[in-house]
């Protein structure tokens, strides 16, 4: 039945390449060519019949047959046209085809390019809206470049009637043999990744595992290389690994012998996760499964195999930075002071947090570092009276813990400005500190090489200082969430003669990162903190990729927005913040 059904497929390619031998060989004249054209419209008829009765449904013989039989009745019905379809037969080949390649797709019936592909695939994925669609896109590539060869076929290439023959065969193929297969290999896979599609529903979870590999993202995954075992119970037990590694995956029905992660879960429930009826994030939130090892990967997990309309895969890569900080030489920071508004402690403090790990790096270079909490300092407020520029220039009418704190703010080398972001901006009391800066800058007006208009220092001789902003904020943005902060400490540095902005650490989503699933980010921001506070010692500058790790929450904002409303849920008629949640790791 195999040997019959290959033969049914190959048929009506040799019946109309027959026609054509004959058709050449009689010198295109209609009436030799009529007896054997009766031949092939018969064998073409039977062949459709007895293909029909053993269910073979191949586009190819279909349409090639179809053009053949009617170009046979031409030749008996409409004579003119009959002698222009002999005299160009495997133009009407290609026709049969072309008509089969565009078809299809125009009135969605399956295209012919699914019965080719789908054994490379699992049902799930040939059942799938992006199989039907990426198999249409190629049935429209097919026709393309089988009306390619239509045109091709009937060009005259030479006078010399055999070699127009050979031409107009041989030429055809080159699109078909030279784009085509290579088209047909390689396009899906591209496809896969870019055309968008409805989400696929899996009736188990046998069905997710061999779909995986054929649904990452590939985008997403770049980078990731880990191991992530799966501990089922209930209706589908078992345990099982899936390893993503080199923009691939691989999902394996056996236990992995040192996995990255451990996901415990009840099998109807991850199949529910898997189909998103429900939330992962959730069904972690509240216990309904848990997670051993890196948790961080959930993060990402739901996004590495959604359908590539619901991902942005932007929002996985963080935001360039332009800003022109300032570098100076190696070993010119050596004497750092910290002044830190906020009003946590170190064990709640995200700010802190940052600082803490920066100023670890710096020692560790060998910078020597002073650290001021600003809440315990008696600080009044600036009341605009302008004594110290006047009366009394340099010193002003208050008598308070700023007279100590300026002193030490002009004789550092640096000057780490730390404050939790405050609607938008710095706290109070680091707000009253900067505006308590004043004496330490003269009345007079300085127009500098770039047009700014800045007030000239006071005291120069202490030479040219650098300075960092650390700052945490509960929203995931930098833009429109940052601005109020980070204008204010641009402008001191454009409007500052020798006060220069050296880098700016801001953390964006920081409220969750006490959280189990962001222990990765969590790791990760405290490594770029040292690593810049080293670096700005030995180096005299800070390398942008550490601003940027630290800025970056990991997330789309549509996750983030469902994560922490999920966070907050569960400290919803909680006594006190601080008391529920998680502490931060505190540096020693």
């Amino acid at each position: 039945m195999k040997v019959l059904r290959i033969i049914t497929k190959i048929i009506p390619f040799v019946a109309v390449i027959t026609l054509n031998i004959f058709a050449i060989g009689s010198g295109f004249r209609l009436y030799l060519v009529q007896p054997i054209a009766i031949i092939v419209a018969v064998i073409l008829i039977a062949n459709l019949i007895l293909a029909y009765s053993i269910k073979v449904k191949d586009h190819f013989s279909i349409g090639v047959s179809a053009i053949g039989i009617l170009g046979v009745v031409s030749i008996f019905v409409l004579p003119s046209l009959g002698q222009f379809y002999i005299e160009n037969v495997i133009a009407g080949l290609y026709i049969g085809l072309f008509l089969v390649a565009i078809l299809p797709p125009l009135f969605r019936i399956k295209p012919f390019t699914v019965d080719i592909s789908k054994g490379a695939f699992p049902e799930v994925i040939v059942k799938s809206d992006l199989f039907r669609k990426v198999n249409n896109i190629m049935s429209y590539v097919w026709a393309c470049l089988f009306l390619v060869a239509i045109i091709l076929t009937i060009i005259p290439y030479s006078e010399d009637s055999g070699m127009q023959i050979i031409l107009s065969t041989l030429i055809p193929a080159i699109p078909l043999l030279g784009i085509g297969l290579p088209a047909t290999k390689l396009l899906p896979s591209w496809l896969n990744q870019r055309v968008s599609s409805k989400r696929m529903i899996f009736t188990s979870l046998a069905e997710a595992s061999e779909a995986m590999p054929f649904g990452l993202n590939k985008k997403l995954s770049k980078g990731i290389d880990t191991v992530i075992q799966f501990e089922l119970t209930g209706e589908e037990p078992g345990i099982a690994h899936l390893v993503i590694k080199e923009q691939k995956c691989e999902f394996v029905q056996e236990p992995h012998p040192n996995p990255t992660t451990i996901i415990k879960s009840d099998s109807k429930l991850w199949l529910d996760i898997t189909n998103n009826i429900v939330s992962g994030d959730d069904a972690f939130i509240n216990d309904l499964y848990t997670v051993e090892g890196d948790a961080s990967i959930l993060l990402i997990f739901g996004d590495l195999f959604a359908p590539v309309n619901e991902v942005d895969v932007a929002e996985y890569h963080p935001r360039e930075m332009n800003y022109n900080y300032k570098n100076f030489g190696p070993n010119k920071i050596k004497n750092i002071v910290v002044l830190d508004g906020g009003p946590r402690n170190a064990k709640y403090s995200k700010t802190t947090f940052m600082v803490d790990n920066f100023i670890e790096g710096a020692k560790h270079a060998g910078a020597n570092v002073e650290t001021f909490k600003l809440k315990n300092y008696e600080i009044n407020h600036c009341t605009g009276c302008y004594t110290c520029w006047t009366k009394t220039p340099g010193e002003c009418i208050f008598k308070d813990d700023m007279t100590m704190l300026r002193k030490k703010y002009r004789e550092a080398d640096l000057v780490v400005f730390a404050s939790p972001l405050y609607i938008f901006n710095v706290t109070g009391i680091m707000k009253d500190f900067m505006d308590r800066l004043l004496p330490i800058m003269k009345p007079y007006m300085l127009l500098d090489e770039q047009g700014y208009i800045k007030h000239p220092d006071r005291f120069p001789e202490s030479g040219e200082q650098g300075f960092v902003v650390f700052s945490a904020a509960g929203f995931p943005d930098i833009d429109h969430n940052f601005d109020g902060l980070e204008a204010m400490y641009r402008m001191w540095d454009s409007h500052n003669e020798n006060m220069h902005l050296m880098g700016e650490f801001f953390m964006t989503a920081a409220e969750v990162i006490v959280q189990t699933v962001f222990s990765q980010r969590n790791h990760s921001i405290k490594i770029a903190c040292q690593k810049a506070g080293e670096q700005l010692v030995k180096e005299g500058k800070i390398d942008k990729e550490f601003m940027q790790l630290v800025s970056f929450p990991g997330v789309t904002k549509k996750r983030f927005q469902h994560q922490a409303d999920g966070f907050w849920e569960t400290l919803d008629g909680k006594a006190r913040y601080l008391t529920e949640v998680p502490k931060i790791e505190v540096v020693e």
